[in-house]
């Protein structure tokens, strides 16, 4: 895929900035840009993609691994850094055609029809969450730092987030996008970012474990639904062998990353239309943790927060393809405006390649109104040709909730068993201890499942005042 107006400079075609290698019948794709902390290019794009497509085909490899050559991180996010620099000397097409590539890559993740496992150790920010969110599989370690950092270069947080953050519990996708906030392994792995948690010193000998692997035969004289459930019960294996590397409690001294009163002040403000209604909301609720999110906001490009937030809204209601084309139409038209008048320019050029240390924020372009801000998801409005179809189909699958769940139990399955309407035809209400009990067969008490069923009934768990022994839901 390539725009009419895209290069490729020498400097990004680097033999080896992807390893590919065996691990039994696992495959491993390993980063190997150390020095740029795997910032993922143009080069390393066009190697894992079609590597992947061969992967998928081959009936000698079983799982996929995405993971690194450096414990410092998978992936610290694309190279935007070259694509300021391209558009400073008149070439806009190499980023478009950078990020094309891009989301095509991360689209094809998502709809992988083989067992796909991120390992998010160390630092893994923007094109690194790209890399890894889609996946049903993502392990989080001790030395994760899980973030996405667009709106401090003028950009939005893209490679598909604003599909996979609005389908996180209460806006805290939205909170995490728009205030870049860093998340730890346990913290990532809490709210979802990661559905697995394992300690760093243990992924080696996972690596052979999943190597070892059988999955179900499978032959041409099945109908499709054996085949379906077989790759099913495929997942479900792979699933279980991740949760026997996991370990057994968490520590004693952590606490689920937002209290009760911050996660209600986030689901109240970051629900709201617009950036102006989320500034509103913060400065009217007035506690401490909402007044310290308005300031972090207050500091970031307003434009870039309109786009993401209007990316984000989109995204709740699209299937993953037309999300990952509507991001791809906002970022070319964001790319294809005159340097001066880019935040994406203006920012990646100030803290990426000028490297000024303060202030560490420049000076953002005026802001842009509302019907504006629509229009840049909505159609091209810049000269530049992007190659149809903008997302490929690879295995001909859309959703618009991810197929597999391997995470925590979230939101909405518990309303669901609260309000009994799980399938179980129960007409009564459960106690709190049941609502936990619950939950933690379902998940075969799967690491951090009380902390988070806790966590979920103090925001939206409600007794009544005249007996307090069994907890409804309140929105």
């Amino acid at each position: 895929m390539s725009s009419s107006s895209s290069t490729t400079t020498s400097s990004n075609n680097d033999d080896n900035d992807v390893l590919f290698s065996n691990e039994g019948m696992a495959r491993l794709i390993q980063l190997n840009r150390p020095k740029k902390l795997n910032s993922l290019n143009t080069s390393m794009v066009n190697k894992i993609t079609p590597r992947l497509l061969e992967y998928g085909k081959s009936g000698v490899s079983n799982v996929i691994i995405m993971t690194s050559t450096s414990p410092k991180g998978l992936c610290a996010g694309g190279d935007v850094a070259e694509c300021a620099r391209q558009i400073l000397e008149g070439n806009s097409g190499y980023a478009s055609d950078f990020f094309q590539q891009e989301y095509n890559l991360n689209y094809l993740t998502s709809t992988y029809a083989k067992p796909y496992i991120a390992y998010m150790n160390g630092i893994t920010m923007g094109g690194g969450v790209g890399l890894s969110v889609h996946s049903p599989f993502r392990i989080a370690t001790e030395t994760t730092k899980l973030a996405m950092p667009e709106m401090d270069i003028g950009f939005f947080p893209d490679v598909g987030t604003t599909f996979f953050l609005p389908r996180l519990d209460d806006y805290v996708g939205y909170y995490v996008a728009l205030t870049g906030a860093i998340l730890t392994g346990l913290d990532a792995y809490m709210l979802g970012f990661a559905t697995h948690y394992i300690p760093s010193d243990r992924l080696a000998t996972l690596t052979t474990r999943l190597g070892n692997l059988k999955p179900p035969v499978i032959n041409g004289s099945q109908t499709d639904d054996i085949i379906l459930k077989n790759q099913s019960e495929y997942f479900t294996q792979v699933n279980q062998v991740l949760e026997e590397f996991t370990n057994n409690k968490i520590p004693e001294d952590y606490k689920f990353p937002f209290t009760a009163d911050e996660l209600t002040t986030i689901k109240n403000a970051f629900s709201k239309s617009t950036i102006g209604e989320v500034f509103q909301a913060l400065t009217n609720d007035g506690s401490p943790f909402a007044l310290k999110t308005l300031d972090t906001l207050s500091k970031k490009p307003i434009n870039s927060l309109k786009v993401a937030l209007e990316l984000l809204h989109v995204g709740s209601k699209n299937t993953i393809k037309k999300q990952f084309e509507t991001e791809l139409i906002a970022a070319t038209n964001l790319m294809n405006v005159k340097p001066e008048d880019s935040d994406f320019v203006i920012g990646v050029k100030h803290k990426l390649i000028d490297k000024v240390k303060e202030p560490f924020y420049p000076q953002w372009t005026k802001p842009l109104p509302e019907e504006k801000i629509k229009k840049y998801l909505e159609e091209s409005i810049n000269t530049v040709k992007l190659e149809s179809p903008l997302i490929n189909s690879f295995y001909n699958l859309n959703f618009k909730q991810y197929p597999h769940h391997m995470g925590l139990p979230t939101v909405e399955q518990v309303k669901a068993f609260i309000t009994g309407n799980d399938g179980s035809g129960r007409s009564y209400l459960p106690t709190p201890k049941e609502v936990i009990n619950h939950f933690k067969q379902k998940t075969n008490n799967k690491l951090g499942v009380a902390l988070k069923i806790e966590s979920v009934l103090k925001v939206h768990g409600e007794t009544s005042k005249y007996d307090d022994k069994y907890v409804s839901w309140k929105a």
